[in-house]
């Protein structure tokens, strides 16, 4: 599968398909969050609970399968000489924001479950909720600029 998604990408001539993916994916995924804050706000708690679950897990498919590879293989060698280099040091400022957002993000996602599926109040999750929330737009605006970089 990862040979497969070296192949040629579909949104610009020199990009991968996994990059092209991710990109996707990640888009989709910061625009179901969006949505669930919405459905938090109108008090729609269950349809918020279900679409965050979702946009979560699927954020973590790209991070998991694509992300962190390329990271170790591409960028990581060359640390820290390379940080001087505009693209490793945005590429690795994109990877630190996203490493912080996915595991906020999974812990509250996790939590957050059990709570509700014990009948418990969520409210003291609200800060890492919204923190959770303000780090995914980072990071999708970081891998955002991070794919225009490095594939134009």
């Amino acid at each position: 599968m990862i040979g497969y998604l070296g192949g040629a990408g579909f949104l610009r001539p020199h990009s991968s398909i996994g990059a092209d993916l991710s990109l996707v994916i990640m888009v989709a995924a910061f625009v179901m969050l969006t949505v669930g804050v919405v459905l938090a706000r109108s008090r729609r708690y269950e349809a918020h609970r279900w679409v965050q679950t979702s946009a979560v897990v699927l954020n973590a498919i790209p991070v998991v399968v694509w992300m962190i590879r390329s990271y170790w293989l591409y960028i990581r060698p060359g640390l820290p000489g390379n940080l001087s280099k505009s693209v490793d040091a945005l590429t690795t400022v994109h990877a630190s924001a996203g490493l912080i957002g996915v595991v906020i993000g999974m812990v509250v996602m996790i939590r957050a479950n059990q709570l509700t599926a014990r009948g418990q109040s969520l409210s003291r999750y609200k800060n890492a909720m919204r923190t959770a929330y303000v780090v995914y737009l980072l990071a999708t605006a970081l891998g955002i600029w991070v794919y225009i970089t490095v594939y134009g």
